[in-house]
């Protein structure tokens, strides 16, 4: 297991961790580090962890709590994004913030969203507009650009019911040249 050094962390709880060394060796320099040395040995990993946590100052220990926040906020929205999203999203990528306890926390993250139109089919891409627009929007609290891509696949859904109308018109004209008086099924 590897500790990054903390300038804020005692000296007794860094030099608990072992070394690199294939014989696990801990290097200690005085009586009150050997003796956090026999007591580290009798901790479990939950209990090391909880002593490094104890050592953070009030401020880091603040820090940490925002940090763990921050970090179940991002994986959240992300999350909504992708499992909404569907076959049109990718896995969510995450950038990272070290925090007080060595540990990586999320910070910011996003999704890849497939939003081109399906050529040829604009009923898929209208379907695919909508499933978007639902995977922007899932989040609790949108993000700004959530709401421009929810915007641009608004955008594609208008673009594909015009493409469907144009396409039943034909259909229709074709099918009932001489018909007056004829109807026509519009989607909205």
């Amino acid at each position: 297991m590897q500790v990054s050094v903390n300038q804020h962390l005692p000296a007794v709880i860094l030099s608990q961790w072992p070394s690199r060394n294939s014989d696990q060796t801990f290097v200690t320099s005085s009586a009150a580090e050997k003796k956090a040395h026999t007591e580290t040995e009798q901790l479990t990993p939950s209990t090391h962890k909880n002593t490094i946590t104890q050592a953070l100052t009030a401020d880091e220990q603040s820090q940490l709590h925002q940090l763990k926040n921050r970090d179940r906020e991002v994986r959240a929205h992300e999350q909504a994004h992708a499992s909404v999203g569907g076959p049109y999203a990718g896995a969510p990528s995450y950038q990272y913030t070290t925090g007080p306890d060595g540990q990586r926390y999320a910070h910011s993250g996003h999704v890849n969203i497939n939003s081109r139109k399906i050529e040829g089919n604009p009923e898929a891409t209208l379907q695919k507009a909508l499933q978007i627009k639902r995977a922007a929007l899932a989040p609790t609290q949108p993000s700004q650009q959530d709401y421009r891509v929810a915007a641009g696949a608004q955008q594609l859904a208008i673009e594909a019911r015009t493409e469907l109308n144009a396409l039943l018109q034909d259909a229709q004209r074709s099918s009932n040249p001489a018909a007056n008086g004829s109807t026509i099924d519009i989607f909205v």
